[in-house]
C-alpha cells in the first residue's frame, strides 16, 4: 500500500491564527508525516493569518491554493481536492487538533483492510483556547463516536451522518468518480458520503479517538432560520436518491426543523445529552 497521503484543509478571514496554527502544527507533527497539506485559502485573509502560513516550521508543506472570495467550505474543498497529489486525503479544519498519531491508525488500518474506501474514527469536542493536543484532552466536554462497519453505516447513513468529517481519510479517485465535493451549504461532507456510498464504496470507523474539536457556542451556529433551507434542500435530495421512504423523510425533516427552531440553551442540551456521549474526562 502507498502510504503517503495528503492533508486538505480551508481557512477564511474569521478564523483565528492561533487556532490555525495549532492545526496545521498537528498535522506537520503527526507519526507519519504528510506529503503535503493543500490549504484553500477562501477569499483574501487577514495579515494575522497569512503570518501563519508563511511560519518556518509549515514550509516545504504547505501548499496553498488561493480562491479570490469567500465561497463557502463545499467550493472551496471543491477546488482543493483536484490539487492534492496522494491517493490518500486527509481531511482536517483549521481549527482542530489532530491526535498525533490519527494518520499512523488510519493508514494501518488501511494496509490491513485495502477494500476500504472512506475511514473516520472518533473525535473528542472540547471548549477552551487549548493550542495542543495535551491541553485539549483536559477540555474535553463530549464525543461524537460513529458507526464502525459498512453493514452499521448502511442503517445509519439514512439519518444521521455516518462519518466525522473533521478526521477523515479518503480515496482521491473514488471521490472524485462519485463528482467529488459539491454546493450544498452545511452538508456538504455529508453529500459526497451519500454519492460515495450509493456508487459502492466501502466504509468504517474506528473506535480510537482521532481528533480534538473545538465546539465552543456550535449549537448557536447551528440553529436559526437561516438554517432551515439547507436542511431541506439536503434531505429532499436524500429522498429523491431513493434514500428514504416519504415517511423517514418525513420525520427526519420536521425534526430536524424543530430542533433548529429552539432556544439556544434546549438545543444545546440536545446536542449534549441526546447526540453526543457526555464526560468530563478523558478516557
Amino acid at each position: 500500500m502507498d502510504k503517503r497521503y495528503s492533508v486538505l484543509m480551508s481557512v477564511y478571514k474569521k478564523e483565528r491564527p492561533e487556532y490555525l496554527h495549532a492545526a496545521l502544527k498537528s498535522m506537520t507533527g503527526q507519526s507519519w508525516r504528510p506529503s503535503e497539506i493543500v490549504l484553500v485559502c477562501d477569499g483574501p485573509l487577514t495579515t494575522e493569518l497569512e503570518a501563519v502560513l508563511e511560519d518556518i516550521e509549515f514550509q516545504g508543506l504547505l501548499k496553498t491554493v488561493r480562491l479570490e472570495k469567500n465561497a463557502g467550505l463545499g467550493a472551496a474543498l471543491a477546488k482543493g481536492l483536484p490539487e492534492c497529489s496522494c491517493e490518500w486525503v486527509a481531511r482536517m479544519d483549521s481549527d482542530d487538533i489532530a491526535a498525533s498519531n490519527r494518520c499512523e491508525k488510519q493508514l494501518r488500518y488501511l494496509e490491513t483492510y485495502p477494500e476500504t474506501d472512506v475511514l473516520s474514527g472518533t473525535i473528542a469536542e472540547f471548549q477552551g483556547e487549548a493550542q495542543t493536543e495535551r491541553e485539549a484532552k483536559h477540555s474535553i466536554v463530549s464525543r461524537k463516536c460513529v458507526p464502525r462497519t459498512q453493514t452499521e453505516v448502511a442503517s445509519y447513513i439514512k439519518m444521521r451522518n455516518p462519518v466525522n468529517h473533521p478526521c477523515v481519510m479518503f480515496r482521491k479517485s473514488k471521490a472524485l468518480t462519485a463528482g467529488g465535493y459539491q454546493p450544498c451549504p452545511l452538508f456538504e461532507d455529508y453529500d459526497l458520503w451519500v454519492r460515495m456510498f450509493q456508487a459502492g464504496c466501502r466504509f468504517a470507523n474506528l473506535p480510537d479517538t482521532l481528533l480534538y474539536m473545538r465546539v465552543n457556542d456550535m449549537h448557536r451556529r447551528r440553529g436559526g432560520i437561516s438554517y432551515i433551507r439547507p436542511i431541506c434542500h439536503f434531505w429532499t435530495e436524500m429522498y429523491r436518491r431513493g434514500m428514504l421512504n416519504f415517511v423517514q423523510y418525513s420525520f427526519v425533516l420536521l425534526s430536524r426543523i424543530t430542533v433548529s427552531l429552539m432556544p439556544n440553551h434546549i438545543r444545546k442540551m440536545i446536542y449534549e445529552k441526546k447526540l453526543r456521549n457526555h464526560e468530563s474526562n478523558e478516557r
